[in-house]
């Protein structure tokens, strides 16, 4: 038998065989008998409980071979082993016993024996071969204990080396984008003062604009509508930029934007559309998410300079989810959006830097590396989530968005456009750059207000506010408090005092969400800041 424990017998006289059957089945142990060496070094396995060996069989075993097989044991095990020897003192101590006694766990009995003195050796080696086991079985739960706990804390080491980098990630891609805002928001002040300075010299030349001065201005500022984008693309990147955010009906806003979003794709690209018929409402600021739909499809475009075909997707997750591990770390209900191209791919390093200010692999003059960073800093801001996939073919980005908890609104009544001027009205203007409160105060005197300009909210404060209409205010500004502390300052003191806010950076766009203060970003169109300032005087006198 081979099934399970039992004592291996190499006893080669029939005799021999049967006395040991005997005396096993009074222990209640299973005996397995070879008759050939080969079968009986097959049998010292962990199966073996003990080994008995007569003389007669010992002498059929060669011993390099049965010493060999002896050594090959576990560490765990030392196998017992009886060995009958006849009776003649003169065989007894021979080289082959004495080289057995050396290499293994060898009890020598001299036959005859007594059936309870081979009772007694037996019982002997099975608790030893049985403690044995124990030992062994001792010593593989340590083993799979230290094994799991090695495992736990190699994953607990990766998990925190995980960690660490997407902390590092985190402060890189924060440091980035403070050093982008500070950027954005000193070209945006230049910005300002341009196409401040050429809507002035409109307004000066009047009738008397011919075609070349026409032509030279457009160009100004088609040049300065360029550089507000990308200070735009800079500011959502470095999320310094505050965000109008409504809820938005996905199906209904793709279906608006389809047209747009099909000439960015081009002819030579297929947009395919699939839109959940339950979609939940998210709350987002449109115009960025158009923004950034428009820079997700001209990435994956430029992707397939041949043509190809792009899957755009927008679903439901409830977060977690390991059926999307991008989204490890967000909690809750958001509506994923996906586009998927079948071009290129990116290499692991390219995937790695896609989301950074200026990084492109495209040729120069083909590309301002900012279009994936304003899907990233809009995304974050949003309170989601932006990421890139490597497919086997192409490229997934994606967008997470948070589903709102306000039903889709009413659209409000569009306003009608007006060429109101802003006769008589008295406008405190709090700048301190100089360049840029010289070209307000005179865009604004264009329009007939009287404009007083300080430098600081500090000086604004120390002025007769019963003087003033209005107060046009930068955010950013030295001194004891900002824009924004200003218009609370106000707020509290003079409630009856409308405050508009102008910018072209914010370090934290979050303090205005309580201020009931129009906001304008910086640089502005004329029409844009009249239209604010009107529009916050009439409400401030209707209350």
């Amino acid at each position: 038998m081979r099934g399970g424990a039992h004592v291996v017998v190499f006893a080669p006289i029939p005799g021999d065989a049967h006395v040991l059957r005997d005396v096993l089945r009074e222990e209640g142990v299973a005996l397995h008998l070879c008759f050939e060496a080969s079968a009986f070094y097959d049998a010292l396995d962990d199966r073996a409980l003990a080994a008995v060996i007569t003389e007669e069989g010992l002498a059929h075993c060669a011993p390099a071979e049965l010493e060999a097989v002896l050594r090959r044991q576990d560490e765990w095990s030392d196998l017992p082993v009886l060995a009958l020897a006849g009776g003649d003192a003169g065989g007894i101590d021979t080289d082959r016993f004495a080289r057995l006694a050396g290499i293994g766990n060898v009890t020598l009995l001299i036959r005859p024996t007594s059936r309870r003195m081979l009772s007694m050796a037996l019982r002997a080696a099975l608790r030893a071969r049985r403690l044995q086991f124990a030992v062994r079985d001792h010593w593989r739960d340590l083993e799979n204990a230290v094994m799991e706990r090695t495992e736990s804390l190699e994953h607990a080491v990766q998990e925190r080396r995980r960690a660490e980098q997407a902390l590092a990630e985190s402060r890189r891609l924060e440091s980035l984008g403070r050093l982008t805002g500070g950027i954005a928001h000193d070209f945006n002040n230049l910005l300002q003062v341009i196409s401040g300075g050429e809507t002035l010299v409109r307004l000066f030349l009047g009738g008397q604009l011919d075609d070349r001065t026409t032509r030279a201005l457009d160009g100004v500022a088609r040049a300065a509508a360029h550089g507000a984008a990308l200070t735009q693309q800079l500011l959502a990147y470095a999320r310094r930029q505050p965000l109008a955010a409504i809820v938005i009906d996905l199906r209904a806003h793709l279906h608006a934007s389809s047209d747009l979003l099909l000439r960015t794709v081009g002819p030579r690209a297929r947009l395919h559309l699939r839109v959940a018929r339950d979609v939940w409402p998210v709350l987002a600021d449109p115009a960025q998410l158009d923004a950034a739909l428009l820079n997700i499809i001209g990435n994956a475009r430029d992707a397939m300079p041949d043509g190809g075909t792009l899957a755009f997707c927008a679903r439901n997750w409830t977060l977690p989810d390991h059926g999307l591990p991008e989204a490890e770390g967000l909690d809750g209900d958001f509506v994923c959006l996906t586009l998927t191209d079948d071009g290129e791919g990116m290499s692991e390093d390219t995937a790695h830097q896609a989301f950074e200010p200026f990084f492109t692999t495209k040729p120069v003059g083909k590309g301002t590396g900012l279009g994936l960073s304003q899907v990233y800093g809009f995304a974050i801001q949003s309170q989601g989530l932006a990421f890139i996939r490597r497919e086997d073919v192409g490229t997934t980005i994606g967008m997470l968005l948070p589903r709102a908890a306000a039903p889709v609104a009413e659209p409000a009544p569009m306003a009608e456009a007006s060429d109101a001027r802003l006769q008589g009205m008295r406008i405190l203007c709090v700048e301190d750059d100089p360049a840029v409160a010289e070209t307000t105060a005179a865009l604004l005197e264009g329009l007939g207000a009287r404009v007083r300009v300080v430098d600081g909210a500090d000086a604004a404060l120390e002025a007769d506010l019963d003087a003033f209409d209005v107060v046009l205010s930068d955010v950013m500004m030295p001194g004891s408090m900002d824009g924004i502390g200003l218009a609370r300052r106000l707020a509290r003191d003079r409630p009856g005092l409308p405050v508009v806010l102008i910018s072209g950076y914010m370090v934290d766009p979050a303090r205005l969400q309580d201020l009931a203060v129009r906001f304008v970003r910086k640089p502005f169109a004329l029409r844009e800041i009249a239209a604010a300032l009107l529009d916050s005087v009439q409400e401030a006198r209707s209350q």
